[in-house]
């Protein structure tokens, strides 16, 4: 092999395992670490398990027939903070970015309480109500 066949040959193995960790990198970084809960209502009710919050106090809930999932989080007191992840703004459905809601219609963002913290939204999110009874979860979905 002369030095052009093994200097091409060389940098064909760069290329490709520098390819290899770049695609790795930004694979690993579309993974969702969150799993999604699906269930469905009835009578505008959703029924979660209370174990469901055993390993994370944060769960997304994909409601069946419900334009929108919730976003549930278990406050340190054992009570629930339920948002409806709707934009304020046009009724866009919401999708979760690191610590923040963000609405891919028009750019509205709300952080983990509901907040806006970036227009064209002015009001925060709606709060979902809930209660536990027994080993359960209970929301009260709007119709």
């Amino acid at each position: 092999m002369d030095r052009k066949e093994f200097l091409k040959a060389g940098c064909g193995i760069c290329l490709a395992l520098s390819s290899g960790f770049i695609m790795s990198a930004v694979l690993e970084a579309c993974k969702t670490p969150l799993s999604v809960y699906k269930t469905a209502a009835v009578n505008n009710i959703v029924r979660i398990p209370l174990a469901e919050f055993k390993e994370s106090n944060y769960k997304i809930v994909r409601v069946n027939n419900y334009n929108y999932d919730l976003a549930i989080q278990k406050n340190a007191d054992n009570s629930f903070l339920v948002l409806v992840l709707m934009c304020t703004h046009a009724g866009h459905p919401l999708t979760k970015t690191g610590d923040t809601y963000y609405c891919t219609l028009h750019g509205s963002q709300f952080t983990h309480e509901g907040h806006v913290t970036k227009g064209p939204a002015e009001k925060d999110l709606l709060h979902a109500p809930a209660k536990t009874a027994g080993n359960f979860l209970l929301i009260q979905l709007n119709s």
